[in-house]
């Protein structure tokens, strides 16, 4: 399927106008999974629209907005609020934010 169908079909599929940026996808997210996430919603055809819904989401972030892991932010809050677990062995890695300059310096 050419990107600019599948693209048009996200953004139908959250509601979402071609202007609109990647908050508003945010948004629009959150709302629809009020409404279809299996958990509230108990029709048989919760499940299937909500991973259409997952699928229209993360295609838009990553192909058009270039977010490539939207929970990202999620899974740097848990690890500092929790720590890395010893025992499975988790670890999540930190980013450095150390100039150049430094780095080189440091090697020596």
């Amino acid at each position: 399927m050419n990107r600019n169908l599948q693209m048009d079909r996200a953004r139908r599929i959250l509601g979402i106008r071609p202007k609109d940026g990647a908050e508003e996808a945010k948004k629009q997210y959150r709302e629809m999974a009020k409404i279809w996430h299996p958990d509230v919603n108990k029709s048989e055809a919760a499940h299937a629209k909500m991973q259409e819904i997952n699928r229209a989401f993360a295609l838009l972030m990553k192909e058009e907005f270039g977010v490539l892991d939207f929970w990202e932010d999620y899974n740097r809050w848990w690890w500092r609020q929790y720590g890395n677990d010893p025992i499975w062995g988790n670890h999540f890695p930190e980013e450095h934010h150390e100039a150049p300059e430094r780095k080189k310096a440091l090697r020596r």
